[in-house]
């Protein structure tokens, strides 16, 4: 059986079309025959095993050694972060012994500033030969293109709420068909979270890192979802010090704080969205305003009570409020993890998302703002 994963329906053509094409192909290992492909999809309602008759999810629980080949698509949203890193490692357990994921790495200046995989990124988490002894999880195939197989030593498990989310699914949980049909509703809740969460936490780990690179500081995140803030806490790429996670999401908070009581070097705490208009006392250097149906209105909070925090605003900026120009604004795509520039054209491999990149300063829906103190 041979997969490939995509963002959502409109991009297979394009996502299938990048692995056919010849230059591809260098070790003549990896070119798919079009007819054996079978499509995944992130947004896909269907839960059921994969098949070509229909397009199903990618968070399907494959058994272990399952699969032959993964093709990872152009437009399969996989960032270069321990989300990611333990989604692969996850895919090199689905595949057989003799199979493969292969996935699509970019040149390192275009990887770094969109937080997408290069060929270092990749080698530097992956590679588990010791010098030319032994078989290597990392292959490199051609330009654009890697492989990854069963090495000599299997990938470490990094933190990540994905293996949080993962361990409480379940291999068991929807192969069992009257569970797939009474909890659907909350499978499919349960996985556009988990999907959310990788998105927006490449995206905010990326504006950390480009706004306080050597500096070890205190995040907070003000929502719904603290699944985010937890998965910016376990950050290898980050320095966080302390993480303030505001939410009345008690249940959820609840399991994670368990599952990464041990695992999570940073201190982190809780506190009830009430509280907000005294956060200021407790000095974060970011805050993040995403997962909430009242952004606005939590924005205005912030921005009447707080000085001296950069906050990432997700929504529509009221751009003649006045209390903004206490800051500078910068826009962040919210389909890639860059800064958007008007003068700059943000290149991809997908010709259809690098044209949905660089039309995002002229769209009037949600966007990635990031204010910058004065």
């Amino acid at each position: 059986m041979e997969l490939i994963f995509h963002k959502s329906e409109k991009y297979i053509s394009e996502d299938i079309l990048y692995y056919t094409a010849d230059q591809r192909d260098k070790h003549s290992m990896i070119k798919p025959k079009r007819e054996n492909l079978i499509s995944m999809t992130v947004d896909s309602n269907d839960l059921s095993n994969p098949v070509k008759s229909k397009i199903t999810n990618v968070l399907y629980p494959f058994k272990k050694n399952s699969v032959d080949k993964i093709y990872i698509g152009l437009s399969f949203p996989l960032f270069s972060n321990n989300w990611a890193a333990s989604y692969l490692r996850y895919l090199l357990k689905v595949i057989k012994k003799d199979g493969s994921i292969i996935l699509p790495v970019y040149p390192e200046e275009q990887a770094s500033e969109k937080g997408m995989w290069s060929r270092s990124f990749l080698e530097n988490i992956f590679t588990s030969r010791t010098g030319w002894t032994g078989t290597n999880n990392v292959w490199a195939e051609n330009d654009g293109v890697m492989s990854m197989r069963i090495g000599k030593k299997f990938p470490e498990k990094m933190n990540s709420t994905l293996n949080f989310y993962l361990e409480k699914i379940g291999n068991e949980y929807y192969r069992l068909d009257d569970e797939l049909i009474d909890n659907k509703t909350d499978s499919l809740r349960l996985i556009k979270n988990i999907w959310s969460t990788s998105k927006f936490s490449s995206i905010v780990e990326k504006i950390i890192q480009d706004n306080c690179t050597y500096k070890k500081i205190i995040y907070c995140d003000i929502g719904d979802n603290p699944s985010l803030p937890f998965e910016i806490s376990v950050s290898n790429y980050l320095k966080i010090k302390e993480t303030i996670i505001t939410s009345d999401n008690n249940e959820s908070y609840n399991e994670l704080k368990n599952y990464f009581s041990y695992r999570c070097k940073s201190k982190y705490k809780k506190i009830d969205k009430n509280y907000i208009k005294n956060l200021k006392l407790l000095n974060p250097d970011i805050v993040s305003v995403i997962y909430n149906k009242d952004n606005d209105r939590i924005l205005n909070e912030l921005l009447k009570n707080i000085n001296n925090s950069a906050i990432i605003f997700y929504g529509v900026l009221d751009t003649n409020n006045p209390l903004l120009n206490k800051f500078d604004v910068l826009n962040y795509s919210s389909i890639v993890a860059t800064r958007i520039d008007s003068k700059k054209t943000i290149n991809h491999y997908s010709d259809i998302i690098e044209k949905e990149i660089n039309d995002e300063n002229n769209t009037k829906s949600n966007r990635i703002y990031v204010l910058i103190p004065k």
